[in-house]
């Protein structure tokens, strides 16, 4: 994370199976632990990927590796849209104060990993977004 986005977290780390990342916190509450914390993003050959929820997190501390988008260029990546902007390498993109995800670009255009499930769906208007 340092490398890639030059961010410091106050965070635990515990890597699963296939290579997942799971951030938590250390709690000592006394109160049985449950589950491995939140999906973080994936380690890849070539950097980590980070989920949605992982781009929240870093973005607000990342001082590189951040892609401003405009609003059209938001709403195609929801939509799961690859995007021409030149990038290399995996980058958070945000639009406005809004962090929505992690991409990896190819120095031509930004590879879009958005989850088909969590995808605006083309067709439906602002009013009935599931946003």
């Amino acid at each position: 994370m340092k490398e890639q986005f030059d961010a410091d977290l106050d965070l635990e780390f515990l890597i699963r199976g296939k290579k997942r990342v799971f951030a938590f916190k250390r709690c000592d509450a006394g109160i049985k632990k449950v589950f491995e914390g939140i999906y973080f993003g994936k380690i890849e050959k070539d950097g980590l990927r980070l989920s949605i929820e992982g781009s929240f997190i870093v973005g607000k501390v990342a001082k590189k590796g951040i892609v401003e988008l405009s609003e059209e260029e938001a709403m195609k990546w929801l939509k799961g849209e690859d995007l021409i902007k030149e990038f290399k390498g995996y980058c958070i993109l945000k639009w406005g104060e809004y962090f929505l995800g992690c991409g990896k670009g190819n120095g031509k255009k930004i590879l879009n990993f958005v989850p088909k499930d969590r995808r605006l769906r083309a067709g439906k208007d602002e009013s009935e977004s599931e946003i």
